[in-house]
């Protein structure tokens, strides 16, 4: 029960395979858990029909939350696409999806995570750090979540809140089924991961669990890869 007696507001839940694993762990250590999404995840959490988009939405909210120890910020958005053939839509998809949505959640919390002495935790991804040679996009966009990770980290440790990022690998889930439809480009995939193999989502959550935990005190500012090794070294180096 690492969690018990905090409140923890989940970002994204309804669709998204690490959001549930997240929420599950987060309920199994004794947390109470809200959601913020567009789709009712149906769980035992309280749920605010929110898109993170839109920053009225993400202010009326949070206006309702009394108490917030914890911010975790899911995103599951990914493509591959050259950048000759990324169109605007996609760009748009992937700065709304994973970065737009996180800095609005980020700004309008820390107010009230400042009175707790509470922790946000970003779900990125190793590809803010290594290279995907068709997936420039989606790697810039978790780059700058990296970034903005370590700069409210530095501005707000003083004022006793907490900013870590767990950069994932390739996770078992429908987003990665559908980015790459066949087994053998998931094998493909899998195969410049060191250690062969998908994350569980249930891998995430076990990271986050710490980070959002007081075991976590003295951690701000870092990056958590959970990612089978992927970030040990560029896809060219293999």
């Amino acid at each position: 029960m690492r969690l018990k007696n905090k409140t923890a507001l989940i970002i994204g839940c309804g669709n998204r395979t690490k959001g549930n694993a997240i929420v599950q762990r987060f309920l199994k250590e004794g947390a109470k858990i809200i959601v913020f999404d567009i789709k009712n995840p149906n769980l035992k959490v309280e749920f605010f029909q929110v898109d993170i988009n839109k920053e009225d939405e993400i202010i009326n909210a949070i206006k309702k939350i009394k108490k917030l120890d914890v911010v975790v910020n899911t995103s599951e958005f990914f493509f591959q696409s050259s950048i000759e053939n990324t169109t605007k839509k996609q760009l748009d998809d992937v700065i709304n999806e994973t970065y737009r949505g996180m800095y609005l959640i980020c700004k309008h919390t820390l107010q009230t995570l400042k009175k707790s002495k509470g922790n946000i935790i970003n779900i990125s991804s190793a590809l803010g750090i290594v290279p995907e040679p068709k997936a420039s996009a989606f790697c810039f966009v978790q780059a700058a979540v990296i970034m903005l990770t370590k700069c409210i980290a530095q501005e707000y440790a003083s004022k006793g809140v907490r900013i870590n990022a767990v950069l994932c690998g390739p996770t078992r889930s429908p987003v990665l089924e559908k980015a790459l439809p066949s087994k053998i480009q998931r094998d493909e995939y899998v195969k410049f991961t060191p250690m062969k193999r998908l994350a569980l989502p249930s891998e995430i959550a076990n990271v986050a669990v710490f980070l959002a935990s007081d075991e976590a005190s003295y951690v701000t500012g870092g990056l958590y890869s959970v990612d089978g090794g992927e970030s040990t070294s560029s896809l060219y180096s293999k």
